[in-house]
């Protein structure tokens, strides 16, 4: 990590960050302003993530980073991606002076107390390619958690998920690639990963497998384990880390939202927020046409529930709360 860390380490200054901020600022070798986020959305695809930047965006100590709510900085662009792994397209390696400069919100330098919020999904999973960067791993050798702990150790994390089974057909529906999308070829899709990751678990351990490049991009069924990429999180994050889930965020929309701006340390009047909330709309709900498309096959999902339970239990028992189990 340290040593494809060379242009962070750096830049980062030698005195600490200044403390009159509540986002991680400092000024630059000429004098020019810089930030990291001071909190991060760390989702996954299609838990709600979009919508919940947008709650919390509404309040004006939370800014958005000039170029948007999903940077994939720690997750991509640190680095560098080739073309043709996960999503189309080469993303050049970016260096941390950019990133910095394109963080930091012009408000800050008149509202010291506003926190720039990072909203990028799929912080929580997305390390793909390690395999090749680190030939000789079995296992990546540090995640987005390690590196983002390492540049600002007091971050605040909130991190989304949902019942893993509705969350993957969601995902399946939502994301194009390039084939038609029903319930029967997601049950295809789904028999062939399950068997897939099931013969990576006989001769790999499970973080091993739910990290894996080969993982398929068709159906995302890896990124379901909850455990295996939020314990990365709550080791390094430990009371900074809030992990919420979309159902009891749908189900108590105000009092979710309260406690997390409450966990962010930003005062909140409940009644302006819960005029706001009658008044404004739910972010990135599924399209018609894929709402015509109707449910999952009764069968697929009882493969799936099988498939998850384990994995779910595991969450419960770690965070030590039932929601986790995604009862129905």
């Amino acid at each position: 990590m340290i040593k494809e860390s060379d242009d962070i380490i750096s830049l980062l200054p030698d005195t600490g960050f200044l403390s009159d901020y509540k986002s991680f600022c400092w000024n630059g070798k000429t004098e020019t302003l810089r930030c990291l986020p001071g909190a991060y959305i760390a989702g996954m695809p299609k838990c709600g993530t979009t919508d919940l930047f947008a709650k919390l965006e509404w309040h004006p100590n939370i800014l958005k980073p000039p170029t948007g709510k999903e940077n994939m900085y720690w997750s991509r662009s640190r680095v560098g991606r080739k073309a043709g792994l996960y999503l189309p397209g080469h993303r050049n390696k970016e260096t941390f002076d950019s990133f910095t400069g394109r963080m930091t919100n012009i408000e800050m330098k008149d509202n010291h107390g506003a926190i720039i919020l990072d909203g990028t999904p799929i912080l929580l999973s997305d390390h793909r390619e390690w395999e090749t960067r680190y030939p000789w791993a079995t296992n990546p050798p540090y995640t987005n958690a390690d590196i983002i702990h390492f540049v600002s150790p007091q971050a605040k994390v909130i991190a989304m998920v949902r019942d893993p089974v509705e969350r993957l057909w969601s995902d399946y529906l939502y994301f194009d690639r390039g084939e038609k999308r029903t319930p029967d070829t997601f049950d295809k899709h789904v028999k062939v990963e399950m068997n897939r990751f099931q013969s990576c678990l006989k001769t790999r351990d499970l973080r091993h497998c739910s990290f894996s490049t080969e993982n398929s991009v068709q159906t995302q069924m890896s990124l379901g384990l909850y455990i295996c990429f939020l314990q990365d999180w709550s080791e390094n994050f430990g009371d900074y880390l809030l992990v919420i889930t979309l159902e009891e965020y749908s189900q108590n929309m105000a009092g979710t939202l309260e406690r997390v701006f409450e966990f962010l340390d930003v005062q909140v009047d409940v009644g302006e927020l819960n005029a706001f909330l009658e008044q404004s709309k739910i972010e990135n709900t599924r399209h018609n046409g894929d709402v015509l498309k109707g449910d999952m096959l009764k069968q697929t999902r009882q493969k799936l529930r099988n498939f998850y339970e384990p994995y779910n239990i595991m969450l419960a028992r770690y965070f030590q709360d039932r929601k986790f189990l995604f009862e129905q």
